[in-house]
C-alpha cells in the first residue's frame, strides 16, 4: 500500500489525517489550533465512524472534573494500570497518557464544542490496587440542528437501542428509563425525552437523537468545520506516499477520481482499527480461529486500512496484548442486518434475577462482570463445545421489570419477540431447556443452587455483586444485594448471547509520541497513528468506561502535538527521529 509515483493533481496540506472518528477529529482539531492546515479523508459516506455507536465516554485519570467527585491521583492510576496491564506494561507510554491525558480534555473543553460532564462509574476491577470512581467522563447531548448542512453527513449511532425515537446519553438516564413503568419519575424523564423526539420530527420529519458517542462527534465536527478543516467523505486512502524513508502523504480515491495528497508534516492514521477484517481477527480472536461465530458492533467500515497501510512502509501490528479487543456479548435481532442487528448487552445481565448458562446447563462467570471479561470467559467455557454461545436466562417476574436484550419492560408488549424467536419461553424451566437446547437437569440443578443463595445475597460460586463494579450494574433497590434474586416465577426466558466486540485493542505500533514504529523500533518519519487503529496504551486491558475513546483521543492529541512541534522546530524534531 505505499507507492512513489501518481500523475493526478496534489492537494497539498500540512497534515493528513486519515478517519473521522473521535481520534481523527481530536489530531485534526489539535493540529488545526496549532496553525496548521489540516485535511481529513473518510472512506464512508458519513462521518463519525464507531465513535457514533459508542457511550462517548471518556476515561482519562487526573481530568480537572474528578475532584468533583472523590479524590484521585495519578499516582494511583499508574498503579492501577500496572495491575490491569502486567507483563505488558509499557511506563513510557502510560506516562504520556497519563500527562496528556487531562491535557487534551483541557484543550478541547477550551477551544471546541466539547463538554464533558463527571459521573461516579467505578474502575472495570475494583479489586485491583488504585482503583477509582471518578475516572470516566461524559459527553453532553447536542442540539443536532447545529451541524446545518452537515447534519445528515452524520452517522446515526446504534437507533436499535432507542425506543420510539428516544435516547438515552448515559446509564443513568438507562436506569431511569428502564424504571419507567413502576416509578412517577421514570415516567416524567421518558416525557421529557418525548418532547425532544416531537421537535425533531417537527424539524426532520424523524427523530434524529443525539447522544452519547453521537453528540461528541457532532460537537467535534462542528468545531472542525469552523475552524476551517477540510473532510472529503466517500474517499478512501488507497496507498502511503512513502518518499526515501518518508511517508509524504497518501494517494486518495475521491468520487471525482485519485488525488495524491501530499502532506508537508505528517500522516495521522484514524481508521478505526481491524474488527472488520476476517483474517486478522480469525488470527487472533481464539473462538473466531476454532470456527466459531463473531459479530462487530463496530463501523463495517474498518477493515484494517490503517494497518495495512502501516505495515507497507514497515510498520507492524503488535498482538502480544491482554486481549485483542474491546470483547461484548450480543444477540442477534431478527430481520435486521449489520450492526443493526446487533444487541450490546451492557445492562441487563447484572440485574437481580438473570444467570447465563452453556448448553450444559451450568454457570461459568460472574454474570456482572464488565463485558469485556464476559466474552474470554464465555469463550474459555464452550471450547470443547461445538459452538460458543450461552443462554442468558431469567423468569417473568424480572423480563417484566428490567427486559431482556432488545425486549423492553412492561409495560412494552413483548410477545412478538417470542414468534420472532429472539427470545425463548418456557412453562417450566424443562420446557425451555428442551426449546434451547440445554441440559435440562443440570440447568434445574444449577438454577435451585442460585436461587438458594440469591435469596440470602451471595454468590459462592462466582462472587456476583461482590464489589462496588457489579454493584454500580445492578438495581440498588433490591435487598440484600443489588446483583442478585431468584428465578422462580414461570414462565421462564432464554436470550442466546455470542461473542462480539466493539473495537480492536492490538494495533500499530507506536511509540509514546504516537510515532508508528519500524521493526527496528525507529519511528518512521511522517507517520502517526491513534484511536484503535494504533496499540492501544493499556496493551488491550480494558481499564473502565471510556477505556477506547480515552487513550485513543489522547494518542491523537499527542500525535498532533509532535507534529506542530516539528514544524516549529524541525531540526530538533528530526533528531529525534532519528535516534527513536
Amino acid at each position: 500500500m505505499a507507492s512513489t509515483n501518481n500523475s493526478a493533481a496534489p492537494r497539498q496540506v500540512d497534515v493528513l489525517v486519515i478517519g473521522s472518528g473521535a481520534s481523527a477529529f481530536t489530531a485534526a482539531l489539535t493540529a488545526r489550533k496549532a496553525g496548521l492546515d489540516v485535511l481529513m479523508v473518510e472512506k464512508d459516506a458519513v462521518f463519525g465512524g464507531t465513535s457514533c455507536f459508542s457511550g462517548g465516554v471518556m476515561w482519562i485519570p487526573g481530568n480537572r472534573h474528578s475532584p468533583t467527585l472523590g479524590p484521585d491521583s495519578l499516582e494511583a492510576a499508574r498503579t492501577y494500570i500496572q495491575h490491569e496491564t502486567g507483563a505488558h506494561y509499557d511506563p513510557v507510554r502510560v506516562d504520556a497518557f497519563l500527562k496528556n491525558g487531562p491535557a487534551m480534555i483541557d484543550f478541547l473543553e477550551r477551544e471546541t464544542e466539547v463538554e464533558c460532564y463527571p459521573f461516579a462509574y467505578p474502575d472495570y476491577h475494583p479489586p485491583y490496587p488504585g482503583h477509582a470512581s471518578v475516572r470516566s467522563l461524559g459527553t453532553r447531548d447536542y442540539p443536532v440542528g447545529r451541524l446545518g448542512k452537515h447534519r445528515k453527513l452524520l452517522r446515526q449511532g446504534l437507533n436499535q437501542m432507542n425506543f420510539m425515537g428516544l435516547a438515552v446519553g448515559s446509564n443513568v438516564e438507562m436506569k431511569q428509563l428502564m424504571s419507567a413503568g413502576r416509578s412517577m419519575a421514570g415516567v416524567f424523564f421518558v416525557l421529557r425525552k418525548f418532547c425532544a423526539v416531537l421537535k425533531d420530527i417537527a424539524r426532520y420529519g424523524r427523530p434524529d437523537p443525539c447522544t452519547r458517542g453521537r453528540a461528541l462527534i457532532a460537537r467535534l465536527a462542528r468545531s472542525a468545520f469552523d475552524s476551517g478543516i477540510d473532510l472529503w467523505l466517500s474517499s478512501p486512502a488507497t496507498q502511503l506516499v512513502y518518499v526515501n524513508g518518508k511517508v509524504e502523504g497518501a494517494d486518495v480515491q475521491t468520487p471525482d477520481g485519485a488525488v495524491r495528497v501530499l502532506a508537508r508534516k505528517g500522516v495521522v492514521l484514524a481508521s478505526g482499527g481491524f474488527p472488520h477484517d476476517t483474517g486478522r481477527t480469525r488470527a487472533i480472536y481464539p473462538h473466531k480461529a476454532a470456527g466459531r461465530a463473531h459479530h462487530s458492533l463496530a463501523s463495517p467500515g474498518n477493515v484494517g486500512d490503517g494497518a495495512r497501510m502501516a505495515e507497507s512502509v514497515g510498520g507492524s501490528v503488535d498482538t502480544n496484548v491482554v486481549q485483542p479487543a474491546a470483547f461484548m456479548p450480543v444477540s442477534v435481532i431478527p430481520g435486521r442486518a449489520g450492526s443493526a442487528a446487533l444487541w450490546p448487552h451492557i445492562v441487563d445481565r447484572q440485574k437481580p434475577g438473570f444467570i447465563a448458562v452453556t448448553v450444559e446447563g451450568k454457570r461459568f462467570f460472574d454474570e456482572a462482570a464488565p463485558y469485556h471479561d464476559f466474552v474470554p470467559a464465555m469463550a474459555r467455557a464452550c471450547a470443547h463445545l461445538p459452538d460458543t454461545h450461552c443462554y442468558l436466562l431469567c423468569d417473568h417476574t424480572t423480563i417484566r421489570r428490567y427486559g431482556l436484550g432488545f425486549v423492553k419492560p412492561a409495560p412494552v408488549p413483548l410477545e412478538r419477540h417470542v414468534q420472532s424467536g429472539y427470545i425463548l419461553r418456557g412453562d417450566t424451566l424443562a420446557e425451555l431447556a428442551r426449546k434451547a437446547g440445554i441440559d435440562a437437569a443440570a440447568l434445574e440443578q444449577t438454577v435451585q443452587r442460585f436461587n438458594v443463595n440469591a435469596r440470602m445475597g451471595t454468590d459462592p460460586d462466582f462472587g456476583r455483586g461482590g464489589d462496588v463494579y457489579d454493584h454500580s450494574q445492578g438495581d440498588p433497590e433490591h435487598k440484600p444485594n443489588p446483583n442478585l434474586g431468584p428465578l422462580e416465577h414461570g414462565p421462564f426466558y432464554a436470550l442466546r448471547l455470542l461473542p462480539g466486540d466493539i473495537g480492536t485493542f492490538s494495533g500499530i505500533r507506536t511509540d509514546a509520541s504516537a510515532r508508528v514504529l519500524a521493526a527496528d523500533g525507529a519511528p518512521i518519519p511522517g507517520l502517526y497513528a491513534a484511536g484503535n487503529d494504533a496499540l492501544n496504551f493499556m496493551a488491550g486491558a480494558y481499564a473502565g468506561a471510556g477505556g477506547t475513546l480515552g487513550p485513543g483521543m489522547t494518542l491523537a492529541y499527542i500525535a498532533a502535538k509532535h507534529i506542530a512541534a516539528a514544524a516549529t522546530a524541525p531540526d530538533q524534531v528530526q533528531e529525534e527521529r532519528r535516534y527513536g
